[in-house]
């Protein structure tokens, strides 16, 4: 029974980064398009669409923040890790999905 919530922790933290990775490479995209290089479409990208990355991650953690307060703790310790991984995978996502897409368009 403990496999099939970590599973569920793991596909619920990569489903939220894998949407704010979407985020990012694709409004960088759309700046490309518009005929600026690859480096101001990070920069621009990045400034742009760090609000509503912020605030998906935050609005995630507060729906989060009533289950890891009660006594339980084989919910509420499910809940902190959780929070954990959406604090660490938003600041990551900052410092990685710049630099691999920069790499992926340097050709």
């Amino acid at each position: 029974m403990r496999k099939k919530g970590k599973h569920r922790l793991e596909i619920a933290l990569a489903g939220i980064e894998v949407k704010n990775s979407i985020l990012f490479v694709d409004f960088t995209n759309q700046l490309r398009t518009q005929g600026k290089s690859v480096e101001e479409a990070i920069r621009e990208g990045g400034e742009v669409r760090f609000l509503p990355i912020i605030l998906t991650s935050l609005t995630a953690i507060g729906g989060l923040l009533p289950i890891a307060l009660p006594t339980n703790p084989l919910i509420s310790s499910l809940a902190v890790v959780m929070i954990g991984g959406l604090i660490s995978s938003t600041l990551l996502s900052r410092i990685v999905t710049p630099i691999v897409y920069k790499l992926c368009h340097r050709a």
